[in-house]
């Protein structure tokens, strides 16, 4: 594997951790935490209510996000194969390309979040797509 795979993979791996820490985080940070981050105005008013729905998401999230991380580290490097390596790289990669560019579809299904959030989100999913799917060419 050519070391600009390797690197594309292992960045891919620590910011999707990141991003699945941030998910972590709203659970305990609650409903400034959800607002912060840019989540609707609905999700904020259930966080703040105590609902059981924004933190059920918010760890469904991260868990998918951690697993996402734990196979693109793996696959750079090396040490542990995990099945079906390839396709779920492959896989990962298409889901945070598509997420990226769905983005005006999207926006209009969940109001209330921020056009900030929309562009900000939109950019690090494709940017994680463009990492996954480089790193998938390699395997």
């Amino acid at each position: 594997m050519s070391s600009i795979s390797l690197m594309s993979l292992y960045l891919a791996s620590a910011l999707t951790f990141m991003a699945a820490l941030l998910h972590f985080i709203c659970v305990f940070w609650g409903a400034e935490g959800f607002r912060f981050l840019g989540a609707g105005n609905s999700i904020v008013r259930m966080a703040e209510k105590g609902d059981w729905y924004p933190n059920f998401m918010a760890i469904s999230v991260g868990c998918i996000l951690c697993i996402f991380s734990f196979y693109a580290f793996c696959a750079a490097n090396g040490f542990i194969s995990l099945p079906f390596e390839k396709i779920i790289i492959s896989l990962v990669a298409m889901i945070f390309i598509l997420r990226g560019l769905a983005f005006p579809w999207l926006k209009s299904r969940f109001s209330g979040n921020s056009h900030l959030f929309w562009y900000v989100s939109s950019f690090i999913c494709l940017l994680l797509g463009a990492l996954y799917a480089i790193g998938a060419y390699s395997l």
